[in-house]
């Protein structure tokens, strides 16, 4: 009976940690990507100079309960073919995982996507992380110099910081997809996410415009 009360109350965490306003999580999507940038020998920034897409997930929830696994809501934006950023939308991570003990864990994930064949499989729906898409862990610390050119060898590039460090993540087997609903709550009229992409004015917001002055930090 206690495990049973144990992984409830996990569960709860969990709920409360995913939902909330669409502004909101643009909010907390923006201050860990900050967090993240801010650490400039864990992300080198030439990871970002073919990146054709980047997804930020604020405090990912990771539940090991004998059978385990993670949830977690955030932001996308993706490179137009001026070279500017799309406006954020909302999409989601989910998968199922293994775990031998009762544990919780919240992390926060950002992935750089290469590959603008990535891009279109995710906007037909969704994609799973290692079977529609290679995936690997970022090239990270002082691996990656000034003068180095950084190889990516994978479609999608992950880093994942918990407790103020950055560890290596497997997201083998995760499924990424769109969150219509928080999408529709911050712009309205019931938008796509290739409106999304394509549009070049939307109904701006606080939390929008901060996102934007976050995302300038990657050329820095």
């Amino acid at each position: 009976m206690k495990k049973i009360g144990y992984i409830l109350m996990l569960v709860l965490l969990a709920t409360t940690f995913v939902f909330g306003s669409a502004e909101e999580k643009l909010l907390d999507s923006s201050n860990a990507f900050k967090n993240m940038l801010r650490d400039s020998k864990a992300i080198p920034r030439k990871v970002f100079q073919s990146a054709q897409a980047i997804a930020i997930f604020p405090s990912t929830i990771e539940i090991s309960m004998f059978l385990g696994g993670k949830t977690g809501n955030g932001v996308m934006v993706v490179r137009k073919s001026d070279g500017s950023w799309s406006y954020p939308f909302f999409v989601k991570l989910g998968g199922a995982g293994f775990g031998l003990q009762l544990g919780f864990e919240s992390k926060d994930i950002l992935m750089v996507f290469k590959s603008k064949d990535s891009i279109k499989k995710m906007m037909n729906d969704k994609i799973t992380l290692g079977v529609d898409a290679s995936v690997a862990v970022g090239p990270a610390g002082e691996s990656v110099g000034k003068g180095s050119e950084v190889d990516f060898k994978s479609e999608i590039y992950t880093y994942t910081k918990t407790e103020g460090l950055f560890i290596g993540f497997s997201l083998d087997g995760s499924v990424l997809n769109h969150d219509y609903d928080k999408n529709i709550e911050l712009y309205g009229n019931n938008i796509t996410p290739e409106q999304i992409i394509q549009a070049d004015s939307l109904l701006s917001s606080y939390a929008v415009e901060e996102f934007a002055k976050t995302l300038q930090l990657i050329y820095k």
